[in-house]
């Protein structure tokens, strides 16, 4: 049976970001993935590393406004009639976090986290030779009204508290620094301390490359049970098995089914989501757009540009909607009227999305020695280096970076 020092048990980019930082401190590391790794669901995400991103979704805003949201098939948020009762659990702790308190809790929580997400990602990647797909750049939130604008201009003190900059940009300002933006908007709100992923498929092959370049090894196969031997793990892929004495666990939306033997009833849900990659959109804008009350990004890439957003819920084995896709380019349209579909491809991926909107980063309680790294949602690919070195110092028993604690797995 091959053995490992440390057995990484999925290889999307939190998996593939924890093998290079532990490779990187002397371990010799395995990556169990079904697929390539680096090509997890991150590949297709909107590629806009928002370190500001400290607000949790569930919110007394958003649940107000759920009723409507639910029934409108061209919104931001579905969920597929026949997966409904499946959401139910799910569903009622969505609704216990959006308290104030709770909400309040999520953002001492993730603020730390993402303020050292930016160097890690530059630190990892320099390393691997892959900087050249992070781009800094100040991003612009787009609203259509100056109610919405004004509502979301309140939580500058909040962004700013935590130490993350941000700044209202009116209309005229708007047009002049995106020209590409006709239609009516009332203004944008600015976050310059983005940074933007021009290829997210690119990134993770390098990154996987560099893995293997430095000894790292790979496992075909998709893991289907931990097992205890003789103080370790044996982690069961298909035909395949690999024993190491610790084992991390970041299989993103399929860690459910993972870690139900060993006790664990983890609330996670995949929050489906969708992108349209336009590969000759006859108008670029100069940097990533969020239009805020339309929930979507359009991302300048490498290869075109990629609008990415919406949520659907229904579970890991229902066929793609690609519907979901589709009504980005008819949405984008309406902000940017030039721009041109043909030619385009869909994509849809699954988001691990747990109730509270925060990750599961930790030691299992109850099983030493699998440390747990899935749940990250919209926020894989930039939380993604972080979270590697959070791991890496579990792992060496040391203390991390950033306190743990809100992100255990027992906290449901």
């Amino acid at each position: 049976m091959p053995t490992a020092d440390v057995a990484v048990v999925g290889g999307g980019i939190v998996g593939t970001c924890a093998a290079i930082e532990l490779q990187r401190r002397g371990r010799a590391v395995t990556i169990v993935e079904r697929d390539e790794p680096g090509a997890g669901t991150a590949a297709g995400s909107a590629g806009y590393l928002a370190y500001d991103d400290i607000f949790p979704i569930p919110s007394p805003a958003i649940v107000a406004s759920l009723p409507r949201m639910l029934f409108d098939r061209h919104g931001p948020l579905v969920v597929q009639t026949p997966y409904l009762p499946h959401l139910a659990g799910w569903g009622l702790r969505f609704l216990a976090a959006a308290r104030p308190s709770i909400v309040r809790r999520s953002i001492a929580a993730l603020a730390p986290l993402n303020r050292l997400a930016s160097q890690a990602h530059q630190d990892l990647a320099s390393r691997a030779g892959a900087q050249h797909y992070l781009v800094r750049e100040s991003v612009l939130h787009v609203f259509r009204t100056e109610a919405s604008l004004e509502t979301a201009s309140k939580l500058i003190p909040t962004l700013e508290r935590e130490g993350f900059e941000a700044g209202i940009v009116d209309r005229d300002a708007l047009r002049a620094m995106e020209p590409a933006i006709r239609n009516g908007v009332a203004g944008a709100i600015s976050f310059p301390g983005s940074d933007r992923c021009t290829n997210p498929s690119g990134y993770g092959a390098a990154l996987a490359r560099h893995f293997r370049a430095q000894g790292g090894s790979v496992i075909r196969g998709t893991a289907r049970a931990l097992e205890p031997f003789g103080g370790g793990w044996i982690v069961r892929a298909d035909e395949e098995e690999l024993l190491a004495p610790r084992v991390i666990v970041a299989t993103g939306a399929w860690s459910r089914a993972l870690l139900a033997p060993l006790g664990y009833g983890v609330p996670l849900e995949s929050a489906r989501g969708y992108n349209l990659m336009l590969g000759q959109p006859g108008v670029t804008p100069s940097r990533t757009l969020l239009f805020e009350e339309d929930h979507f990004c359009a991302t300048p890439m490498e290869d075109g540009l990629r609008l990415a957003g919406t949520v659907e819920f229904a579970g890991l084995e229902a066929p793609p909607n690609f519907y979901r896709s589709e009504m980005l380019y008819e949405i984008a349209r309406g902000y940017i009227p030039e721009l041109r579909r043909d030619p385009a491809t869909h994509w849809m991926g699954h988001r691990p999305s747990l109730p509270d909107s925060l990750p599961v980063i930790g030691e299992l309680p109850k099983h030493p020695g699998i440390i747990a790294a899935f749940g990250h949602e919209r926020r894989g690919l930039m939380q993604s280096a972080i979270t590697a070195r959070c791991v890496a110092d579990l792992v060496e028993r040391k203390t991390p970076p950033v306190d743990l604690a809100p992100f255990r797995i027992d906290r449901f």
